[in-house]
């Protein structure tokens, strides 16, 4: 018994420096810390990305030799501009009249040595920074819609380019010192020697048409299409896609909400309208940052999802819309829609409207030519009808009549289209003489 107390003593003193010892351990204790690898969440792409020159494209380029004119609406020969124009200096690009005249235009395209590109759309200068190279460091904000370059004095290595703005009635001067000029005369001059022949339609008081003189071949095209999960474009656009409950109020339309913003599916449209209504503002937006926000919105969700083209803007609305191309032609329709739509808000989207349908792939054995009356003959029929005032008319182009034949397949017709404030009118044998129907 005489023992206790010192056992107890000693348990007690190394208890104590036991949990001295383990106190000391956890105070100084450093783990070995892995580290940790940051995961990005996942981005969702409907379709491929595109660059901003993919979305900017000229629809027809006319040019004049020895007092004739001919011209193309050709993809290929488009593709070929827009190739020969990568990296050029554009130098001295200066103001030359803020009042321009139908008639003075005109005259400009008359000039022999010249060619002349058309944009559906008025392109701001800052959206070709990415294809010319401005030594101006500070780009204009303004727009153009045409581009005139004359090529006199090219064995100089010198070509004089203007740039007409049709809304704006302004015109700028510029002029480009290439090292060679031999591929541009090769690639571009030299082959439009070998397009059909064009004819000027004078307007007076108007800027002209310019019209194929011979018959055109084009091909009438089946392709297959699928839809695009709805899912994605909710989870690309509202912020929580977990919180937005889906409604179905009719047949052919479905609403999804989250209490901030909707969604509005056509079945019948095969469109889909995306609402914000907090971010409306009256304020206008300068035209580059309009082009540039909206394009980097689309494309950053994959939302270009065929050939899709700016066309048009509405400033007072802050608005840009891009039509569907095939095979280099715009693609029209009154049964399924088939452009984008963008309408920005206070530094978010407020509207956005567009198709939810691709085009997969044709079927050959459908493929079939089809001849069109010359573009010169159209306008002999206009002009003998009340349906249309020539001098009202944008332009009469080729194009596409997008009709669906069935669940998974389409039709594509080539058609002469009268365009007058964005709205394309199909031109039949039939609609010629009746009732006139406008398309998107």
């Amino acid at each position: 018994m005489k023992y206790i107390e010192p056992v107890k003593s000693v348990v007690l003193f190394l208890l104590v420096m036991l949990s001295v010892i383990l106190t000391f351990i956890i105070w100084t204790y450093t783990p070995d810390y892995k580290i940790i690898e940051q995961t990005e969440g996942k981005e969702i792409l409907i379709g491929s990305q595109k660059r901003m020159e993919d979305i900017i494209r000229p629809y027809k380029a006319i040019y004049r030799f020895d007092e004739e004119f001919t011209g193309t609406a050709s993809n290929g020969a488009m593709k070929d501009i827009m190739k020969a124009f990568q990296g050029w200096n554009v130098l001295d690009l200066v103001p030359i009249n803020n009042n321009l005249t139908a008639n003075y235009v005109n005259e400009m395209i008359r000039t022999n040595n010249r060619m002349t590109i058309f944009f559906t759309g008025e392109i701001p200068y800052s959206a070709f920074s990415s294809i010319f190279q401005f030594a101006d460091k500070e780009i204009p904000e303004t727009t153009f819609n045409r581009m005139i370059i004359d090529w006199t004095n090219y064995g100089n290595k010198d070509l004089q380019i203007f740039f007409i703005s049709s809304n704006n009635k302004t015109l700028m001067r510029s002029h480009v010192s290439l090292q060679n000029t031999n591929p541009f005369i090769r690639d571009v001059i030299e082959p439009a020697k070998t397009y059909s022949a064009f004819k000027e339609i004078e307007r007076d008081g108007f800027t002209s048409l310019y019209m194929p003189n011979d018959k055109i071949e084009s091909t009438k095209y089946m392709y297959t299409f699928i839809e695009e999960p709805l899912e994605s474009f909710k989870n690309v656009l509202f912020p929580n896609p977990n919180i937005v409950q889906r409604s179905i109020e009719s047949a052919i339309t479905e609403k999804y909400q989250d209490g901030k913003s909707r969604m509005t599916v056509d079945s019948n449209l095969k469109s889909l309208t995306y609402v914000y209504p907090a971010v409306e503002s009256s304020a206008i937006i300068e035209p580059s940052k309009l082009l540039k926000d909206s394009f980097e919105f689309i494309n950053e969700h994959g939302g270009f999802t065929a050939d899709y083209r700016y066309v048009s803007k509405n400033t007072n609305k802050n608005q840009l819309e891009y039509q569907q191309y095939l095979q280099g032609l715009p693609v029209y329709s009154d049964q399924v829609i088939s452009k984008i739509t963008t309408a920005w808000g206070d530094n978010l989207i407020f509207r956005y409207k567009r198709p939810y349908y691709s085009l997969v792939f044709d079927i050959p054995t459908e493929k079939e030519i089809k001849e069109l009356p010359s573009g010169v003959e159209i306008v002999e029929k206009i002009q003998q009808l009340n349906n249309f005032v020539l001098s009202d008319i944008d332009d009469i182009v080729v194009g596409y009549y997008l009709k669906q034949d069935s669940t998974s397949i389409m039709t594509l017709e080539p058609c002469w289209f009268v365009v007058h404030n964005g709205i394309a009118t199909k031109l039949t044998p039939e609609l010629l003489g009746g009732v006139v129907n406008g398309l998107e």
